[in-house]
């Protein structure tokens, strides 16, 4: 009895393989996301060619249309866990991995900041662990790429910190905290003035606004992010503000990641001159 009851499970267990019933191999798919434009650059710094990577938001910010369906063809998707994507945690479902970039920038500084080379750098460690971690078989690919965005990281820091330390004011005034990592990085004050949201900048009302916020840092350099379509640069008005437009969305990067990085920390730089 036992010795048929053993052939039946044999029979039962090659039927299976045969009809293609029995356990398949899961196959990742070579695809990874990032929420906005700069978290998907530093994804694509360190996965190179080895894998397809996807930004689920435009340059405004909002969610693609499609960006449900995006995230799940994706192996894993990289937010930056602060307040510019909430709208990816509700997009967590099924078997896509979600993981959150906030949980590598120091808890202790104010507001979460992800723009700056130092937090570009802690990002981009979890990402390259992450991958890692799924594909290792490219791992030394890699550990290869993320070396290099390091080094690419540190020069672009050296050269941005003797432009900001021979600037002639040390703060700056912006509606949010996106630019704070790089103040602390570049030893500046940000002072953080929600009311210039949506402000007008070039008139003799806005100005005295500007000064007043300014007052205890003898400063009037604003910090605006760009609107969807504009241009980033720095604009010293003749009602004494100086605007200096960002573009913390990376709407107008046509390069890598710390290329871009470089240019907009150097339009600051440039802001807070002498």
């Amino acid at each position: 009895m036992k010795k048929l009851q053993t052939i039946l499970a044999l029979t039962v267990a090659v039927t299976m393989a045969v009809s293609g019933c029995g356990p398949r191999n899961v196959v990742r798919p070579m695809i990874i996301s990032g929420t906005i434009r700069p978290v998907a650059l530093i994804a694509q710094a360190i996965a190179g060619a080895a894998l397809q990577v996807h930004v689920l938001a435009g340059s405004d910010g909002v969610p693609l249309q499609n960006a449900q369906e995006l995230a799940s063809a994706s192996a894993v998707v990289f937010q930056t866990g602060t307040s510019i994507d909430t709208w990816s945690s509700k997009m967590q479902q099924g078997g896509v991995r979600f993981v959150s970039l906030s949980a590598a920038l120091d808890k202790g500084r104010l507001g979460s900041p992800w723009l700056s080379f130092r937090d570009a750098a802690d990002m981009a460690r979890l990402m390259r662990d992450t991958l890692d971690a799924l594909y290792p078989e490219l791992k030394e690919q890699f550990d290869s790429r993320y070396a290099v965005f390091m080094d690419e990281c540190s020069q672009a820091d050296g050269r941005l910190k003797r432009l900001v330390w021979s600037a002639g004011t040390r703060a700056f005034l912006a509606e949010d905290t996106t630019w704070s990592g790089a103040a602390a990085d570049f030893g500046l004050r940000i002072l953080v003035q929600p009311g210039l949201k949506g402000l007008d900048l070039t008139g003799a009302e806005a100005a005295s606004r500007v000064a007043n916020w300014g007052s205890g840092e003898k400063t009037q350099v604003v910090v605006v992010n760009v609107v969807p379509g504009g241009s980033t640069g720095v604009v010293r008005q003749s009602n004494g503000v100086v605007v200096c437009n960002l573009d913390a969305l990376g709407a107008t990067a046509d390069g890598p990641f710390v290329s871009w990085l470089e240019g907009e920390l150097t339009l600051l730089g440039s802001a807070i001159g002498k």
